[in-house]
């Protein structure tokens, strides 16, 4: 029995819920190697790949999704955390600022950017983040909590810094 894309699209995907990864691996590879497989395919392995772990072969197909939709927030998004995976923060850090500059409250991206310049160093970028993630998001967003968090550990590590002296980073 042949499937067409749509069913082993969803087949796959109902695969990934049961946690099946070998098997929709399997059907996910039947879409993908060809030239016309649907953006949403393309997604899904992505995804797919990124959670095994295998972030070049999920950059590649985040990046035929973005030639296809360049305009996916979410999609962009994904591909900048794919490269921060994989120790490319300023690519990453790139395509987070694209993402803001198209959308200057999406929380995913607002929070990963803060962490990075964090880790980068840059704490004042980074405190900026966060402050446009504090003031635009639901206190029950997700990336709001983290938000707190992650400003308190900045905090300590300005402080650390500068040997125990409140540090001066107003971002305002």
């Amino acid at each position: 029995m042949e499937f067409d894309n749509d069913e082993l699209l969803a087949l796959a995907q109902h695969d990934m819920e049961q946690g099946q990864l070998e098997n929709a691996l399997r059907k996910l590879k039947q879409i993908v190697k060809q030239d016309s497989a649907p953006a949403r395919s393309l997604a899904v392995a992505a995804k797919l790949y990124a959670r095994l772990g295998l972030f070049g072969h999920a950059k590649k197909l985040y990046e035929r999704y973005l030639a296809m939709q360049p305009g996916s927030v979410e999609i962009a998004f994904e591909l900048g955390m794919v490269n921060f995976d994989m120790g490319e923060i300023d690519t990453a850090l790139s395509l987070w600022d694209k993402v803001l500059s198209d959308n200057p409250t999406f929380p995913p991206a607002l929070f990963y950017a803060a962490l990075a310049h964090s880790r980068n160093n840059r704490l004042a970028d980074a405190k900026r983040n966060l402050d446009v993630l504090l003031q635009t998001a639901s206190a029950d967003n997700l990336y709001f909590s983290r938000s707190k968090e992650l400003l308190q550990s900045i905090d300590a590590q300005a402080m650390q810094q500068s040997g125990g002296q409140p540090a001066s980073l107003n971002v305002r």
